[in-house]
C-alpha cells in the first residue's frame, strides 16, 4: 500500500460524511434490528417501506430459487412469517448496504464487482459456519463479516484518487497491509470499523469479531463467534480473492471440514449451500460473477483436489514446450478423453506464441508453427477457445471442436484449465528459468566442477566434460588424478593447501603453455582457481589460449598481467588509500574514478565495517564478498580480494582489487546437487536419496495418520540378459524398467527408486493394503509389458507398522522380495510379515 497524505484537519469531518452517506439514519436502524434479542416485524416493515425499490429487491430474493418456496410471496409480512424476521432483515440490510456505498463511492459498479463478491460470499459463509459452532449467534457472524471491512470502503469514499484506488480488490488482504495501515492510519481496518460498532451501541461480541477476523493464527483462543467470522474472511479470500493459488483453498476447505466435523458429502453440501444463497445474491445486487474457470465454489474439494494434482506435474513437466504439450495431451486424452485440438504456447520469456495440433491418428502433439504473435497463428477453424490466462497474463490457448464436451463437463473444463493456467504461470516463474539457466551453464566457456571433501567430482558442467574428453562422469570419481591424467594439470599440491584450517578459501593458477597432453587436446593455455566452501569445493577452469597465442610477444613486457586480466572474466582495479578507482582493466573501465566503498556493500556480517580503513585491516589474499553494479545490469555478488602494491615516490600507496563474479556459480550449486540425488542411468531416485525419501516420508505418516507402502522388487532372468546380450542390453531393460515406473506412479506421492543393480524400491504414500497391491500389480504387469516379457519381477510389499524404524521397514520388505525370488519359478507377490 502505498503512502498517501491529506489535509489531516479535514479528515474526521470527511470521514464522518462518508460514514453518513453509506449508513443513513435508517440503514443503521435496520442493524440495530438485527441484533436485538426479537426483532418487530412492525418495526422492520416500516424501515423498509421506506424504499420501496429496497422492498421489491427483498422479495424478490425471497422468492429466488435459493428459499425454494412452493408459492410466490407478495408481501414482506407473508415472507418474515415463511423464512423468520431475522432473515428477512438480513437480506434488507445487505441490499441497503450494497445501494448505499456504491452510491456513496464515485468508483464504477464494475469495478467494485470483485469487492462485493468478498463481502457477500463471507456474510453467507460466517452465517453457515456459525449454524455449527454457535447457532444462536449466526446472525451476528453474518453482520460481522459484512461489516467487517467498512472501515475500507469509507475511505475509498474519502479519497478516491488515494492509495486503495489502484487496487482492484480491496478486501483481499495483502502480505504486510495491517502493519502499512498502522503506519498510515494511526490504526488498522478491523480496529476502526470495530469502533464504529461501538458507536452504534451494538454487542461488544460483534465488534470484537470484526476486530479479530484477519487473525487466523489465533483461530483457536477465540470465541465460536470469532472463528466463524476469521474462517469465512480466509475462505472468502481465497475462493474470490486476488491471485489465490487453488491449492491454498484445497488445505484451507481441509481445515474447514475438520473444524466443523464434516465428510466429503458435508464439505460439498457447504459449498453447494454457500454457493447457491451467493449467486441468489449476487443476481439481484446486480453483481458480474467471475468467469466459469474462475468460480472454484462450484466445483466440489475432490475434483479441486484432482485438478491441483494434474496441474503440479504440468508445472514441474521437464523437456521445454514440448514436454508441456506432451504431458497436456496426456491429460486430455486420459481424463476427458479429448483426442483432438489445437494448442498454444507462450515462449519462455517473449510474448511470442507456438501452435501445437492433436489429431486422433497421432499418438503425440505435433508443433504446427514455429514462435510468433499470438494473432496470427494458423488456427484450424471452427473450434471453441479455451483461454489459459491468469490475473498476471496470458500462457496459452486451448481450443476443441464444438460440442466435444457437454455443458456440465465444460465447467469443470473450465476450472481445469483453470488451474493449468497457474501452472504454466508458475513453469515460466520457476522451471523455465530453471531450464534457461542450465542450459546457459553449459554453455559457459568456463569449466566448473562441485567436489567434495575428499576431491572427488560430485558433478561438472558441459564445457569442463569437453575439457577432459569425457561424455559424463561418474560420481565419486577423484578429480585431481583424472585432471593429471587427461590435461596434464598437477593440482595435489593446491588442493592439499586450500584444505588447511588458514589457508586463504581461494587458490588459482596461470597454466601457460599448459603440459602437452593438454595441448593435443587444443587448449594450451588455461586460468585454474579452486574455491573453498563449508562443505564442498568448486574448481573452475578457463581456457585462455586465444589470448596467449595471440599476444605471446606481450606476455615478456611490462604489461602482461594487464593485457591477461583484460581476457580473464575476472573484475580488476587499482584502488587509491580513500577507495577511488585509478585504474580498471577495459572491461570495467566505466568504474574508473568511481569510490568502491560506495559502488558497493558487504554481502555479509563477516565484514562489519566497508569504508578506507579495510584496505588496511583486510589480510592480502583474504577474499572479501561484496555486492557491486559489476556489469551494469544491477548488483551482483563479486569476490573480491585486496593485494596492498609497494608505494611509488611520486605517488600514494595503491591496491590491487580482483574480483570474480560469484553470482553464476552459486547458481550452478542447486542444479549440481540436484543431479546427485538421481541414480545416473535411469533418472530415478539413487540408493542414498531412497533413505532420505523415506525417512521423511515415515515422519509426515506418522504425523497425519496416513498409510505409507513400500515395495521392492528385482528382475528375474536379468543376469541370463548380460550374460547373453551383455550389459548394453540390461542397461536398456534398467532404462525401460524406470520409464514403466514413472508412467504407472503417481506424481509427488509416489517415490521410484534404484535400490541398486536390477533392485528397485517404490516408496508410496497416503494408500492402503489392497491399494498398494492394485499399484505392485500395475507396476509388474507395465515393466513386464514394456520389457517384452524378456523378464519377471519377484516384488515383496510392506505397510508401515507403529514400531517401524527404517532399518526394520526396509528389513521387512527386502525379506518379503527374498521370499518370492526363492519360490519356484519367481515372478511371485509376497507380502511382509
Amino acid at each position: 500500500m502505498a503512502e498517501h497524505t491529506s489535509d489531516t484537519t479535514t479528515r474526521p469531518i470527511d470521514i464522518a460524511a462518508c460514514l453518513e452517506l453509506t449508513f443513513p439514519p435508517v440503514t443503521v436502524q435496520l442493524v440495530q434490528a438485527l441484533v436485538a434479542p426479537y426483532p418487530e416485524l412492525a418495526t422492520i416493515g416500516r424501515l423498509i417501506a421506506m424504499d420501496p425499490v429496497l422492498a421489491a429487491a427483498v422479495l424478490n430474493l425471497v422468492n429466488s430459487p435459493y428459499y425454494g418456496l412452493a408459492s410466490r410471496v407478495a408481501d414482506l409480512q407473508r415472507a418474515a412469517a415463511v423464512l423468520g424476521t431475522r432473515e428477512v432483515l438480513k437480506l434488507a440490510l445487505s441490499l441497503s448496504f450494497q445501494k448505499k456505498l456504491s452510491s456513496a463511492i464515485k468508483r464504477s459498479t464494475q469495478a467494485m464487482f470483485a469487492d462485493w463478491r468478498m463481502v457477500v460470499w463471507s456474510a453467507i459463509a460466517a452465517e453457515h459456519i456459525a449454524q455449527t459452532l454457535c447457532p444462536d449467534k449466526a446472525h451476528l457472524a453474518y453482520l460481522a463479516a459484512l461489516l467487517k471491512d467498512l472501515e475500507l470502503f469509507l475511505r475509498l469514499c474519502l479519497d478516491e484518487t488515494g492509495p486503495l484506488a489502484d487496487r482492484t480488490c480491496i478486501t483481499s488482504l495483502d502480505n504486510g497491509q495491517l502493519e502499512e495501515e498502522g503506519r498510515l492510519w494511526g490504526n488498522t481496518h478491523p480496529d476502526r470499523a470495530a469502533d464504529i460498532i461501538r458507536q452504534w451501541n451494538l454487542p461488544e461480541e460483534l465488534a470484537e469479531a470484526i476486530a479479530l477476523h484477519h487473525d487466523l493464527d489465533g483461530l483457536d483462543g477465540h470465541p465460536p463467534l470469532v472463528q466463524s467470522v476469521i474462517l469465512a474472511t480466509r475462505w472468502s479470500d481465497l475462493i474470490h480473492g486476488r491471485g489465490t493459488h487453488p491449492a491454498m483453498l484445497i488445505r484451507f476447505e481441509m481445515l474447514i471440514r475438520a473444524r466443523l466435523g464434516l465428510g466429503d458429502e458435508g464439505m460439498d453440501a457447504l459449498r453447494a449451500s454457500c454457493g447457491q444463497r451467493y449467486s441468489s445474491m449476487l443476481v439481484q445486487l446486480g453483481i458480474r460473477e467471475r468467469s466459469v474457470g474462475g468460480r472454484l465454489h462450484e466445483t466440489s474439494l475432490r475434483a479441486l483436489q484432482s485438478y491441483h494434482f494434474l496441474s503440479t506435474e504440468l508445472a514441474h513437466v521437464q523437456g521445454g514446450q514440448e514436454g508441456i504439450a506432451a504431458t497436456l495431451g496426456r491429460q486430455l486424452r486420459w481424463y476427458w478423453n479429448l483426442t483432438s485440438w489445437d494448442l498454444s504456447l507462450r515462449v519462455p520469456g517473449t510474448d511470442d506464441h507456438v501452435l501445437y495440433t492433436m489429431d486422433m491418428g497421432h499418438a503425440a502433439p505435433r508443433l504446427r508453427h514455429g514462435p510468433c504473435p499470438a494473432g496470427e497463428l494458423p488456427w484450424r477453424p471452427g473450434l471453441s477457445r479455451q483461454p489459459l490466462v491468469t490475473e498476471a497474463s496470458t500462457w496459452g490457448e486451448l481450443r476443441l471442436a464444438a460440442g466435444t464436451l457437454d455443458a456440465e463437463r465444460l465447467s469443470s473444463f473450465g476450472v481445469y484449465c483453470h488451474f493449468i493456467a497457474l501452472a504454466l504461470e508458475m513453469y515460466h516463474r520457476e522451471q523455465a528459468i530453471l531450464e534457461t539457466k542450465a542450459a546457459t551453464l553449459d554453455a559457459l566457456p568456463l569449466g566448473i566442477t562441485l567436489l567434495d571433501r575428499d576431491g572427488s567430482a560430485i558433478g561438472s558442467n558441459r564445457r569442463m566434460l569437453d575439457l577432459i574428453g569425457y561424455p559424463e562422469l561418474v560420481p565419486s570419481t577423484p578429480f585431481m588424478e583424472l585432471l593429471r591424467e587427461t590435461l596434464g594439470l598437477d593440482l595435489s599440491d593446491d588442493w592439499k593447501a586450500l584444505q588447511q584450517p588458514d589457508a586463504p578459501p581461494l587458490h588459482s593458477r596461470l597454466f601457460c603453455p599448459l603440459p602437452d597432453a593438454a595441448a593435443r587436446l587444443g587448449a594450451h593455455c588455461a586460468y585454474v582457481s579452486l574455491h573453498r566452501r563449508e562443505h564442498d569445493s568448486l574448481l573452475l577452469i578457463e581456457d585462455v589460449t586465444d589470448l596467449s597465442e595471440l599476444q605471446a610477444q606481450t606476455l615478456r613486457r611490462h604489461d602482461f598481467l594487464e593485457r591477461l586480466f583484460e581476457a580473464m572474466q575476472e573484475l580488476v582495479f587499482i584502488v587509491n588509500e580513500t577507495g577511488v578507482i585509478t585504474w580498471a582493466s577495459r572491461k570495467w573501465g566505466r568504474l574508473l574514478q568511481q569510490n568502491l566503498f560506495t559502488i558497493s556493500r558487504p554481502a555479509t556480517s563477516a565484514t562489519p565495517s566497508w569504508d578506507p580503513d579495510t584496505l588496511h585491516a583486510v589480510s592480502p589474499q583474504v577474499p572479501v564478498e561484496v555486492m557491486l553494479d559489476g556489469d551494469g545490469n544491477g548488483p551482483g555478488l563479486y569476490e573480491l580480494v585486496l593485494t596492498p602494491l609497494e608505494a611509488r615516490d611520486d605517488q600514494g600507496r595503491s591496491w590491487l582489487v580482483v574480483g570474480r563474479d560469484l553470482s553464476t556459480i552459486r547458481r550452478l550449486e542447486d542444479k549440481i546437487r540436484q543431479q546427485a540425488m538421481n541414480d545416473g542411468l535411469t533418472g530415478l531416485f539413487n540408493h542414498s536419496h531412497f533413505h532420505l525419501i523415506l525417512e521423511r516420508e515415515m515422519e509426515r505418516s506418522r504425523r497425519t495418520g496416513r498409510g505409507l507402502g513400500l515395495i521392492f522388487f528385482d528382475l528375474d532372468r536379468f543376469k541370463r540378459i548380460n550374460d547373453t546380450y551383455g550389459h548394453q542390453a540390461g542397461d536398456t531393460i534398467l532404462r525401460r524398467v524406470a520409464a514403466a515406473l514413472a508412467s504407472v506412479t503417481r506424481k509427488g506421492m509416489d517415490f521410484p527408486c534404484r535400490y541398486g543393480g536390477d533392485e528397485f524400491a517404490v516408496v508410496t504414500t497416503e494408500i492402503e493394503a489392497e491399494a498398494l497391491q492394485r499399484l505392485a500389480m500395475r507396476i509388474r504387469n507395465t515393466v513386464v509389458e514394456s520389457c517384452r516379457n524378456a523378464i519377471d519381477l519377484s516384488m515383496g510389499l510392506a505397510m508401515l507398522k507403529p514400531e517401524d524404524t527404517i532399518e526394520s521397514f526396509v528389513a521387512r520388505t527386502d525379506r518379503a522380495s527374498y521370499r518370492a525370488k526363492n519360490q519356484p519359478g519367481g515372478d511371485r507377490l509376497q507380502w511382509a510379515e
